[in-house]
């Protein structure tokens, strides 16, 4: 009678390469017990296939109650071996659980913040436009000012400059003038003197 726990050994199998492929990002786990309670399942299944193949010559070449007894009892730690991969095999499942839970929580929690650094930085690019637009438009309403005190400015020079070059134009006619009396009574200072 030779009993074997195939899908026990599967089961492991399956969940210890399952998850090996998947953590690549996440922090070493603690050492995984469950390839040496296999190894140990494993020793147990060869004593239980030493054990059944013992055979007593005073009983016919059946088994005797001892070598009964002690296939029992090999079958009996294998069943508990089997309950040890069992249960290492859901506190792994757990911690892998919990560990991808932490990583949803933080990739959901950098999203989170990933998003409200975009809407900062895009209402700060608006705002930004907008400042610039309004530089821009101040810069207009400047230069639109400047154009017309320019022109305000040559407006109020040419009409400066007909007066002053009329009052230049007289005070050179009045000089012209005083100048011509001043030569006429030094002409005529001589002649009034020769009258006397």
């Amino acid at each position: 009678m030779k009993v074997n726990y195939p899908w026990a050994l599967l089961l492991a199998a399956g969940l210890l390469a399952g998850p090996a492929a998947a953590q690549t990002t996440s922090p070493a786990p603690p050492a995984d017990p469950v390839p040496g309670l296999i190894r140990q399942r494993e020793q147990l299944i060869r004593e239980y296939e030493a054990a059944s193949a013992q055979r007593n010559a005073l009983l016919a070449n059946k088994p005797s109650k001892k070598d009964l007894q002690e296939v029992i009892d090999v079958l009996k730690g294998i069943i508990r071996k089997d309950t040890e991969i069992v249960q290492a095999l859901k506190e792994s499942s757990l911690r892998r659980t919990a560990g991808i839970v932490a990583e949803k929580q933080q990739a959901q929690q950098q999203a989170t913040v990933a998003q409200t650094d975009q809407v900062s930085t895009r209402q700060r690019f608006y705002d930004l436009e907008n400042q610039i637009q309004n530089l821009q438009l101040r810069e207009q309403q400047r230069e639109k000012k400047l154009r017309e005190a320019l022109a305000a400015a040559q407006e109020a020079e040419a009409a400066r400059t007909t007066p002053e070059l009329l009052a230049a134009g007289l005070a050179v006619l009045c000089a012209g003038l005083l100048w011509v009396i001043f030569r006429q009574r030094q002409r005529a200072a001589p002649a009034a003197r020769r009258r006397k």
